[in-house]
């Protein structure tokens, strides 16, 4: 007789839907939320999603589960597809896991129901979607379908531990301290070679494996690092653009506007207007 997986609970927080149009004028690049679990579920398109430091290829059927405390993103300078829905929870308990967290850091973040369990995943899916926002006595509804897709997503999970490969984990390893020494440094300077020597490598053999798991070159992953704490800073803060620019160890406000419109599309003043209007609008 298997062992019965115990329930999770969780409470309901939001619910998101993303286009491939609301992707092309906010795409929001590699950041974290720490009080927070995030499931992201593609329904229909295709594109790439980071998680964790490493670039994943998704397609319908995917679930990608971003742990609170865990960088995650999209990629603006590859074109995607994807429709997605974006289930966020919090007070979440797992047992051996920090809080809000779904899987160890180590464990592989994309599931794939597209063969099995896909029709159950999307019902729930596409029923919270709906009665999310209706009216105030929905909410007690959508917490038991947004528990019950956690339910699910954690009964994967726990089949993904049983067949985990260890010579995998190992290299997940590797590069999972790689990026938690980029994403605490990533505002200070230093080159390759330093980064080699930190941890005493071939510096091109780091950033061999490194843009092979990952999909980008360590420093390119520091610039989405800057330019993803950047649209944070200018979303939720009044700090000054220029001071942003220093803190984030850009060398000058030219430097820091050049690359940022390049990857965002829009200016940092831009987007810091954009979304004061936003916010002014809601609460209007």
């Amino acid at each position: 007789m298997s062992k019965r997986i115990p329930l999770l609970s969780a409470k309901f927080v939001d619910m998101h839907f993303v286009d491939e149009n609301y992707h092309k004028q906010h795409p929001q690049l590699i950041h974290q939320h720490d009080a927070s679990l995030e499931l992201f579920y593609v329904m229909q398109g295709s594109g790439f999603y980071g998680v964790g430091g490493q670039q994943y290829a998704l397609h319908p059927g995917n679930l990608v589960i971003c742990n609170a405390g865990t960088l995650h993103g999209e990629s603006s300078f590859l074109a995607h597809t994807m429709q997605s829905y974006c289930c966020v929870l919090r007070d979440l308990s797992v047992p051996g896991l920090p809080q809000n967290c779904l899987s160890a850091a180590s464990a592989p973040p994309v599931l794939d129901f597209y063969n099995q369990g896909r029709e159950a995943i999307e019902h729930l899916i596409l029923a919270l979607h709906s009665l999310y926002g209706q009216a105030p006595d929905n909410h007690q509804v959508c917490e038991l379908l947004a528990n019950g897709l956690l339910n699910l997503v954690y009964q994967e999970v726990r089949k993904q531990d049983a067949a985990a490969d260890p010579d995998r984990r190992r290299t997940e390893e590797l590069i999972h301290f790689i990026t938690d020494y980029l994403d605490e440094h990533y505002a200070e300077s230093f080159s390759l070679q330093d980064l080699g020597e930190y941890f005493h490598m071939s510096h091109y053999y780091l950033a061999h494996i490194f843009k092979a798991e990952v999909g980008l070159s360590p420093m390119r992953y520091v610039l989405h690092r800057k330019i993803g704490e950047a649209q944070n800073l200018l979303m939720n803060t009044e700090i000054p653009i220029g001071e942003i620019s220093e803190m984030l160890g850009f060398t000058n406000n030219c430097h820091f506007s050049t690359m940022f419109k390049r990857y965002i599309g829009t200016t940092p003043t831009q987007y810091r207007r954009h979304f004061r209007a936003s916010k002014g609008s809601a609460e209007g």
